[in-house]
């Protein structure tokens, strides 16, 4: 059975699309994906140790912990004052992120922290990117003057 990159690379064939510059658009939405995911994710982990300080063996879940340690209360209406130590895990993250320092930081923090973890896409999902990318490129190039 042919890989999935065989399909893509036949895929990128049929659209007309240079295979290295899709390789280059792909390190490229990569590089993206990461990078828009960085900052959330470090307050998502940073918030995280501090809740679950005295339990290291609870440190792998920080991207899923407050949503899923909280589900079944929040799904009965309670708020983020339900976390143990909120108004310590706030201030620290409003001193380190000051995104989420200000009157209304804690609501958006906490709304956040018990929001769905945003996911890496994965390899097929940003080499179909890339190929949109190359396209779209090549449709939309200037042409260059003599």
């Amino acid at each position: 059975m042919p890989s999935i990159i065989t399909h893509l690379r036949h895929e990128a064939l049929d659209r007309g699309l240079d295979w290295a510059a899709v390789e280059a658009a792909y390190r490229d939405e990569k590089a993206i994906a990461f990078e828009t995911r960085q900052r959330p994710s470090e307050i998502r982990a940073t918030a995280w140790h501090i809740h679950t300080a005295s339990r290291p063996k609870c440190w792998p879940f920080w991207r899923h912990g407050f949503a899923a340690r909280f589900a079944s209360r929040l799904a009965r209406g309670a708020d983020h004052t339900i976390v143990p130590g909120y108004d310590e895990i706030s201030q620290q993250i409003g001193t380190a992120f000051p995104e989420y320092a200000g009157d209304d930081g804690t609501e958006r923090l906490f709304d956040f922290l018990f929001s769905p973890y945003d996911k890496m896409p994965g390899r097929e999902e940003l080499y179909r990117r890339a190929m949109d990318r190359v396209e779209y490129e090549s449709q939309h190039a200037e042409p260059v003057p003599f």
